[in-house]
């Protein structure tokens, strides 16, 4: 796994004018072409691991496509303050990493996964027992 401060930051915006611009964390594997390394929020048209190829408008990276798709699937959860401080979701995390996984939590209570595709893990369970032991 790379460091952080491998990644660069790239403006980047699919709605092909410049104007909804996300900045995520990429990998430069030339000047069109990069691998995403954190999944962006505002939309699912890529997600981590995934290599795009893009057009430069200023400073602004305009998403053109996906050229190869991700080994991973992704998954989204939108949790309450007690599930997202809980010692249990610190544990699934850390079992997410050893299933070769990734796990991202933005604006406090969106939490995001990436499974490798060929996982047999079902995170939706291992979430949901997680909700209900916070809830208990």
């Amino acid at each position: 796994m790379k460091d952080f401060q491998d990644y660069m930051q790239l403006h980047l915006c699919f709605d092909g004018t410049g104007n909804e611009v996300e900045v995520i964390d990429v990998t430069q594997l030339d000047d069109i072409t990069f691998k995403i390394e954190e999944n962006p929020v505002f939309t699912e048209k890529v997600s981590y691991g995934d290599i795009i190829k893009v057009r430069w408008m200023k400073d602004v990276a305009l998403y053109i496509e996906t050229i190869k798709k991700s080994k991973f699937t992704r998954y989204n959860w939108l949790l309450s303050k007690e599930v997202i401080h809980s010692l249990e979701l610190k544990i699934l995390k850390n079992k997410i990493r050893e299933w070769k996984g990734k796990s991202e939590q933005v604006f406090g209570g969106i939490f995001i996964v990436n499974l490798p595709a060929n996982s047999s893990i079902d995170i939706h369970d291992e979430v949901q027992k997680v909700i209900q032991t916070v809830q208990k």
